[in-house]
């Protein structure tokens, strides 16, 4: 499309337009300036912006969300529009929704902005012509109007003019003449702007003006004395003028003005600052002056290397930079040194460095420093072996180290101190901690993830760089997880280092190793059985990785022969000709061969011996050969050994007789195969030797047992007769026997039966005896004893009476004067030690004996640390009892949901084919289209994610606080009345009202920091929250109270029918006037209408004006003493509210005095809460009134007038010349504010909401009902929706706990999906009134937290135990040794006599000690401090002195006076101290109390779950077989053992339960097999895998995990890392073969 230049009308002389043509050209001119002048706005707004902003078409739509505009008005105004105060600042919303009504705010902050620099009002655009689009030229106009008021105050670049320079097509010139036709409005005069703001400019601007002018003229004079004279001048508010650099002032000033005045030659209409440099201007040159004069004074600290003249120079302020230290100039002596002789390589010459050269010197040496000082932290860390120190060292940020975890701490210290042993520097440098943290902290999730078991995170942290572990096989990592589990357990609770868990890896890669180097061997021996090689059998069997043992060369045949019967014998078993031997086959074939081996051998040998001896003659010999068990002969008996020897030596001499072949072989048959033996090598052999001959002349086996035979029975039948003989002898025997036994019980029982009167006897002899001896032999000498006694006696008592008496006459004196000093002296010292800020030592000394615990504090702190315990303890216990409950009840619904899906597949499928198998798997899965509440794992944990999300929105009151002012106000109202206040069940309990209460005053506390900047905007305002405060207390739970409160005060105003009150004198005047006319019936004279004085002028108004006053006042001090006196009465929240709103008010605006706030308070309690119910009674239910009847008009007038004055009286305002007639009540509205002010003072003293509403820390946890919610399904969707919309405002932390459930809940769900599919069906016809019915209904959430409330996280050092140590040893040493300051005390040696004394004060203790229960004994290392001697003791305490003037406890040099302090003020608190542990003591008990209520509810909920879960899996392995009652009792107490299901691969893989095993093809699967054990628990397995006869792994597996992974959607699980298996088939194989469903 051709393109038109637009700028002049030119008319030729022979070419006439039309009245319509040249109408036509004047509206396209137009339409093309004002395309101009967007363009100009647009090129000038980006380069204040820098940033790239729409088309000149585009523009107008671009500025009307505000942000562009309130981007430029940061730039000239930052503190009046900060960026955080603009909304959608990326735009994110606008371009996503569109425009918001919010974003009308950066609107109106841009014209805040131009208001506050002086930009005159009537260049200002309305809110509606930027928003709506009403008038957008006037948008641009004062866009303009705002670059040339910038321009001259020097805060902008100047606008370039542009008309005749750009170009448009016709198309966006058309576009914007129909825009332009669209506004209706006459174009704004763009080029008046200029004398517009001439005329507008104020006097102080003026003064600016001229000074600067002033500047101007006397630079260009060249004069530095004028010039300087011109630059101090107040008026041009210039600032960091250094008189020593006023020369170069003049010259930098004189440089930028000739620059300046180049750029505009060529322009004709010139403005005076397009020549002249601005104040801007002048002031940036001034400052560069100053900043290079800094920067060469940085550059001579450089040269000279001083790094105190260095630090002095840095910290000139017109370098601002930031980060400076003292500590660390030489760091920046060295870094900035560095960087300039860098600079200087770099350019070729040596130059100072820049401002942000130097700030990033700055920055790179606070870092080294800081690195510095962290490694050596760490450093020392580990020398003094202190775990815990260490990781705190290593935890600091200014190391630069990776993430160290705490619960490693030993494993830190343990690894990283010898390290630090072997550096050459002994220490260990940044780089070096670096590594080693990475990979100890790498070793400790390892560790972590094992103790939890959890595979996920083991395998991730596993296989990370970081840990550097090497030989790490994926498809190992199940067997490496056990492993390492099992050494973790071995370990105890130390973690595993680095060489443990490599050493682990490298055990299980072996036995992997191992076993696939056994399965290929295993093939190899198959191989060599089918070749028939009995050589390669040999030497498969004799490979290493074959695992085989006891297998010799000599044995090949054997082996080979054995195997191979073997391996015939299963393939008929199994009926596959290819079927192959395992490795059990084959070891059992090798351990055969041996036996059979060994049995020939030794047979052979004892043929040999038994030859021998017959050769020799001897019987016995022989008899002992043919004995031997190895020879294997029968029927040897030794009395015919004789016989046995002539028989075999008649048979050798026979074989004989036949002649000697010489041969040295024996053949020995065996059961299958012969055996050769040599008879002199005395070896065997299963092959035929060559040339073999069987010796001629040796009795061979069955020659020998023959003769055995034939000789033994001959001998039986000799000896048959004598067998009766035996028999009579045993018979006699038993007989003789028995008889003796007999006599012998007899004369036993006789024994017994006379044994009680034997010892009756006996002990009366003795008594007697023993009596009559000790009479006679003591009677003389206790009768000469007494005497002498008794003499003696009388001596010590007279001495005794004597001294007693002197005593007692003198105790009384004594007693009284010792009494009366040791009283003062106490007196005195006890009031030193609680008056004193420094107290002396001998006062401290002398009540140090008070904190000595006794055993009833020692008992109670015991307890009250055992409480803590317990109580946390079983929170967390009743936490996992839930979390069980939970658990059980999900079970239990899989389990019945299980029962139901079988008796529907039975139904459909009653034999599993290949046909009906996928069919079937898919009846098993669960259906998933139920809705939220569906069986499922997807809606359980959209559910769960639901009801955390909204516990943690009720407990944590900051979120929503932020949301109510995130969103549009004319939103917030109905949000909190949908959905925040049925969150919180409109507080209708302590629990569900504490937490709404807390929301308000979080709320408030949000909305006075960043939204009220002074403090009568709450007055002047109408905040948010004190509107829904108020509405909340006004029609819910504070209704009742207005009423009681007001109700009859009011009642009784109203009941007086004849009152009139009556303020105005124009009103009192008429009445007056009218009351005459009709008491006389004539017209009055005087005229109607009079001003107030010309009605004051009248006496009669005047008296009448004076009574209503009175009464006015007397009902208003009815009804303020009706509000006083029922402050118990007013909702606690609305006072708890005040008491913040007073608070925080004074917290962020200090300088505020105590009556304005006092005002403001009033204005929350009476004026929007109380005032509302006093001029309408009836509108809020204060004042009952029947049906028809209202309040009269003159009542809702005298209720108005007792309002007003109260309202006055709570803001303390006086009438003053609005209201002249009614400056009479000013005293009395003082005096009422005066009443008003203790009102608010006494409704502001309420105590805590945690104490009004007793919710404590464990609160939450005793509850046994869990709070449950009703909220309907499109309240929940908005809520959902509105916390995404509005997430980087509420969570800018990318831990915060709303942002990680927000992950958990992803987008916000469709009605369909939270009803369920089946629900609503798309082919109805009434689809969107169905769904809109649905987002009505209603849902119940039960609340629960998904994060603990306990972490066990101390990452501080332990300054209390410190603390606590140090104290202790200071009292233990001044008590033992005199002094008069601590420092004396501790310089001092001590005497024996000290130690003896000590020793035995610390024996006390230790006895003390002794009799206390060890639970609640004292800290160990308290304990082990009172072993130290006095001088030990001393050297600790000036230790811990030092350690806790490194950790801020204390300051040097008074460390010595502030311990004393400290322990003087434990004196003092001492008792405080008992009490505040008593009532904690008291709280603690209640809460165990119902923590164990709660846990005994629990408890008998999952012991029924549980039992429930036991009888339903009994009762799915219970035969389903009908038998007679008899029968079946029978039956009844036994339990009968499962069998084991085995099945093979192939037959798993057929029915479709085996998918496939990673590595092996199908072909193999047949060596697989599969053995599934019945565990002793119902429902538990144990699957055995063996391949080829190795046992290789064992999985255990349980049925309610199948039916979680069920539940899960999970379709296939893994077995052994390699399997993959069919849940859903599977699970219906276990119900078909154990449960018999």
């Amino acid at each position: 499309m051709s393109t038109q230049v637009f700028s002049k009308v030119s008319l030729l002389d022979d070419e006439r337009l039309t009245a319509e043509e040249m109408d036509e050209q004047r509206v396209q001119n137009v339409a093309y300036q004002y395309l101009c002048r967007l363009e100009e706005a647009k090129r000038w707004m980006e380069a204040c912006l820098h940033e790239e902003l729409p088309a000149p078409t585009e523009l107008e739509e671009g500025l009307r969300n505000g942000v562009l505009l309130a981007k430029l008005g940061h730039c000239f105004a930052p503190k009046i529009i900060p960026l955080k105060k603009i909304y959608d600042l990326d735009q994110e919303r606008f371009k996503g929704m569109g425009l918001q009504f919010r974003h009308t705010d950066n609107i109106n902050h841009w014209r805040s902005a131009m208001a506050e620099i002086g930009l005159p009002t009537m260049f200002h655009p309305e809110t509606t012509d930027i928003y709506d689009k009403k008038n957008m030229p006037r948008t641009v106009y004062c866009i303009h109007a705002l670059s040339l008021y910038l321009f001259r105050l020097g805060l902008a670049p100047q606008i370039h003019d542009l008309c005749g320079k750009v170009k448009f097509t016709e198309e966006e010139i058309n576009n914007m003449k129909r825009e332009l036709d669209k506004y209706g409005i006459q174009m704004p005069a763009f080029s008046k702007i200029g004398g517009i703001l001439a005329n507008e400019i104020t006097v102080d601007e003026a003064a600016v003006h001229a000074a600067v002018i002033a500047i101007n003229e006397a630079v260009e004079s060249g004069h530095v004395e004028v010039t300087a004279q011109a630059l101090r001048n107040p008026s041009a508010m210039l600032t960091n003028l250094q008189a020593h650099l006023m020369p170069v002032y003049q010259e930098m000033l004189r440089q930028a003005r000739a620059q300046k005045a180049a750029l505009c030659k060529g322009s004709e209409e010139k403005d005076i600052y397009e020549e002249y440099l601005t104040q801007s201007e002048i002031q940036e040159n001034i400052d560069k002056v100053n900043v290079r004069a800094a920067i060469e004074q940085v550059d001579e600290a450089l040269d000279c290397g001083d790094s105190l003249a260095l630090l002095a120079a840095l910290q000139v302020p017109c370098l601002a930079l930031r980060g400076l230290q003292r500590d660390h100039g030489p760091w920046y002596l060295e870094q900035l040194a560095t960087d300039r002789e860098q600079k200087a390589l770099d350019l070729g010459c040596v130059d100072p460095l820049e401002r942000d050269e130097l700030q990033e010197g700055v920055c790179v040496a606070n870092e080294e420093a800081q690195l510095q000082k962290a490694v050596r932290s760490i450093n020392e860390a580990l020398r003094l072996g202190e775990p815990r120190q260490t990781v705190r060292a290593l935890m600091d940020p200014d190391a630069h180290l990776p993430d160290v975890y705490p619960f490693a701490s030993a494993l830190y210290q343990s690894e990283l101190a010898p390290l630090q042993r072997q550096s050459p520097q002994g220490d260990l440098q940044q780089e070096e901690l670096y590594v080693a943290v990475e990979m100890l902290s790498a070793v400790a999730l390892i560790n972590q993830a094992v103790e939890a078991k959890d595979v996920g995170a083991f395998c991730a942290t596993l296989i990370s760089p970081a840990a550097g572990l090497a030989d790490i096989d994926d498809s190992l990592v199940q067997r490496y997880f056990e492993e390492l589990g099992d050494q973790r357990r071995k370990a105890g609770r130390a973690l595993l280092t680095w060489n443990d868990l490599q050493r682990g890896l490298n055990s299980v890669n072996a036995a992997a190793q191992e076993e696939h180097d056994q399965i290929l061997t295993i093939g190899l021996i198959n191989q060599a059985l089918c070749r028939g090689d009995p050589q390669k059998t040999l030497a498969a069997l004799l490979l290493p990785s074959s695992g085989l043992e006891e297998v010799t060369t000599l044995n090949a045949r054997r082996y080979h022969d054995v195997l191979t019967r073997a391996r015939r014998q299963k393939a008929e078993v199994n009926r596959d000709p290819g079927a192959e031997l395992w490795l059990a086959d084959i070891q059992e074939g090798v351990r055969r061969a041996n036996q059979d081996t060994q049995r020939a051998l030794k047979m052979s040998l004892g043929l040999a011996a038994v030859n021998q001896a017959v050769k020799e003659g001897k019987a016995s010999q022989t008899l002992r050969v043919l004995r031997l068990p190895e020879v294997a002969l029968r029927s040897v008996v030794a009395e015919c050994a004789g016989v046995y020897q002539a028989e075999l030596t008649a048979l050798l001499g026979a074989k004989s007789v036949g002649g000697d072949n010489r041969s040295p072989w024996l053949k020995t048959k065996t059961e299958d195969s012969p055996y050769y033996f040599h008879l002199h090598k005395l070896e065997g052999t299963w092959e035929r030797p060559q040339g073999f001959v069987q010796c001629t002349v040796f009795l061979a086996h069955e020659e020998i047992q023959a003769v055995l035979s034939s000789v033994t029975a001959a001998h039986g039948r000799e000896v048959h007769w004598k067998a009766s003989e035996g028999l009579v002898v045993q018979l006699q025997a038993r007989a003789q026997g028995f008889l003796l036994r007999q006599r012998l019980g007899a004369r036993l029982h006789f024994l017994n039966t006379q044994l009680p009167a034997i010892i009756t006897i006996q002990v009366s002899y003795h008594r007697t005896h023993r009596t009559t001896m000790q009479t006679n032999v003591t009677y003389p000498n206790t009768c000469f004893k007494t005497e002498r006694q008794t003499l003696s006696s009388k001596k010590w008592l007279h001495t005794l009476k004597c001294s007693l008496t002197f005593v007692l006459l003198q105790v009384g004196a004594i007693i009284k004067i010792q009494a009366f000093f040791r009283a003062n002296k106490a007196r005195e010292e006890y009031r030193m030690l609680v008056h004193s800020t420094t107290p002396p030592l001998s006062v401290v000394r002398k009540f140090a004996h008070l904190l000595e615990m006794g055993d009833n504090d020692i008992r109670q702190e015991g307890e009250l640390l055992r409480m803590r315990e317990e109580v946390v303890r079983t929170i967390r216990s009743n936490r996992q009892l839930e979390t069980d409950l939970d658990l059980m009840d999900l079970k239990i619904g899989l389990l019945v949901r299980n029962r139901v899906t079988l008796q529907e597949v039975v139904s459909h499928c009653k034999k599993l084919t290949k046909k009906n198998k996928e069919q079937l798997s898919d009846m098993m899965a669960l259906d998933k289209s139920k809705g939220l509440k569906a069986l499922s794992k997807d809606k359980r944990e959209k559910l769960e994610a639901y009801q955390h999300l909204f516990y943690l929105l009720q407990t944590q009151p900051l979120y929503l606080a932020q949301l109510i002012f995130l969103m549009p106000q004319n939103k917030t109202t109905l949000f909190m009345e949908t959905v925040i206040f049925t969150l919180f069940n409109y507080g209708s309990d302590c629990r569900e009202a504490y937490l709404l209460l807390q929301l308000f005053t979080t709320a408030l506390r949000h909305e006075i920091k960043w939204k009220v900047d002074q403090p009568q905007e709450v007055v002047t305002g109408n905040p948010t929250v004190i509107k829904m405060l108020v509405s909340f207390y006004r029609h819910a739970r504070g209704q009742t109270a207005l009423k009681e409160i007001l109700g009859p005060a009011i009642r009784e105003v109203l009941q007086d029918r004849t009152l009139s009150i009556r303020t105005d004198p124009c009103e009192i005047y008429k009445s007056w006037v009218n009351q005459t006319e009709t008491q006389t019936g004539h017209k009055s004279s005087l005229p109607y209408e009079v001003s107030a004085e010309q009605a004051l002028a009248h006496p009669e108004v005047q008296r009448r004006l004076d009574i209503s006053i009175v009464n006015l006042k007397n009902l208003t001090d009815r009804l303020l003493n009706a509000i006083t006196s029922n402050l118990h009465k007013l909702p606690y929240g609305m006072r708890y509210t005040a008491k913040v709103l007073r608070d925080s008010l004074h917290e962020k605006f200090p300088q505020a005095s105590e009556d304005e706030l006092y005002k403001i308070v009033g204005n929350l309690v009476y004026y929007r809460y109380m005032n509302p119910a006093v001029v309408a009674p009836d509108g809020f239910d204060v004042v009952e009134f029947s049906a028809g009847s209202s309040l009269l008009p003159e009542q809702r007038r005298i209720l108005g007038s007792i309002a007003r004055i109260l309202q006055h009286a709570a803001a303390h305002k006086h009438f003053h010349g609005d209201s002249p007639h009614l400056r009479a009540l000013n005293d009395y509205i003082t005096l009422t504010h005066s009443k008003f002010r203790k009102f608010l003072h006494a409704a502001c003293d309420v105590p805590e909401p945690e104490e009004r509403f007793n919710i404590d820390e464990y609160s939450e946890m005793v509850i046994l009902n869990k709070p449950v919610i009703y909220i309907s399904i499109s309240e929940l969707l908005n809520t959902h929706k509105l916390l995404l919309e509005h997430q980087d405002s509420l969570c800018p932390d990318q831990s915060d706990p709303l942002l990680n459930l927000l992950r958990d809940l992803g987008k916000v769900p469709t009605i369909h999906a939270l009803v369920g599919e089946g629900a609503v069906s798309a082919a109805e016809p009434q689809t969107e009134q169905t769904l809109a019915q649905y987002s009505k209904m209603e849902v119940s959430l039960t609340l629960t937290s998904k994060f603990d409330v306990f972490r066990g996280s101390d990452d501080h050092p332990d300054t209390r135990g410190i603390l606590l140590s140090t104290k202790q040893l200071i009292i233990d040493v001044i008590r033992a040794q005199p002094g008069e300051t601590l420092s004396e005390v501790l310089r001092a040696s001590s005497s024996q006599d000290q130690e003896v004394q000590h020793g035995w004060m610390m024996h006390r203790r230790a006895q003390r000690d002794a009799r206390t229960p060890e639970k609640m004994k004292r800290n160990q290392s308290i304990i082990a401090d009172g072993n130290l001697s006095l001088e030990e003791k001393k050297r600790k305490i000036q230790r811990s002195l030092r350690r806790l003037e490194s950790l801020g406890v204390l300051t040097p040099p008074d460390s010595e006076t502030q311990i004393l302090q400290l322990i003087a003020k434990d004196i003092r608190h001492q008792r405080l101290y008992r009490q505040r542990r008593q009532a904690e003591l008291v709280k603690l008990r209640q809460t165990m109390g119902s923590l164990h209520c709660k846990s005994s509810f629990h408890s008998e909920q999952v012991d029924f779950y549980s039992q429930y879960i036991t009888t339903c899996l009994d009762n799915l392995t219970a035969k389903h077989s009908k038998v007679s009652g008899k029968k079946s009792a029978e039956s009844k107490g036994k339990k009968s053992k499962q069998p084991t299901l085995t099945y093979t691969a192939a037959r798993l893989h057929e029915k479709g339960v085996l998918l496939e095993i990673e590595d092996l093809p199908v072909t193999q699967f047949k060596n697989v097999i599969f053995d599934i054990v019945p565990g002793e628990e119902g429902g538990t397995f144990q699957v055995k895998a063996r391949f080829m006869g190795v046992d290789m792994e064992k999985f255990p597996l349980k049925y309610q995990d199948l039916l979680q992974l069920q539940y899960e959607g999970v379709a296939v699980m893994k077995m052994f890392d390699k399997a993959k298996v069919n849940v859903n088939l599977l699970i219906f194989l276990l119900n078909k073969k154990f449960f018999k469903k």
